[in-house]
């Protein structure tokens, strides 16, 4: 699982849905969650990001298509028969994407080359202290 650290910086709510930003570091990062979140608790609060390493969507180009799109250097690639790991350098972490090695191989791609990563909004999860929002 991959985690970052952040702090939420706006909340819009309806009525069963909420649209969450948050940053980390100088990156925005926006999450929908299925459940109304009272905004004025959350403001300002420090929380982690948690979304899976099948999640992680990789591109050679930077095409801005979806929310949550960055930028990362490939540092390790660990390529297998069925599935690859690729670990990018992410700020001061880490991110893993893990992709069908044949998807994998269409990329192009090696260990040092900047690419382009992003996740859905919809898959990833908002974690406090001890539990989710």
């Amino acid at each position: 699982m991959n985690t970052l650290s952040a702090t939420i910086t706006a909340v819009t709510t309806s009525e069963h849905l909420s649209s969450i930003c948050v940053a980390v570091g100088d990156d925005s990062f926006h999450l929908l969650l299925a459940e109304a979140s009272n905004a004025d608790n959350l403001l300002h609060t420090s929380v982690t990001l948690a979304f899976k390493e099948t999640e992680v969507i990789l591109s050679k180009v930077f095409t801005p298509t979806t929310a949550n799109l960055l930028q990362g250097t490939i540092q390790v690639i660990k390529k297998g028969i069925v599935l690859s790991e690729v670990i990018l350098n992410y700020q001061e972490t880490t991110v893993t994407a893990l992709l069908p090695t044949v998807t994998f191989d269409t990329l192009n791609i090696l260990e040092g080359d900047t690419v382009s990563w992003m996740v859905q909004p919809s898959e990833i999860s908002l974690l406090r202290d001890h539990d989710g929002i």
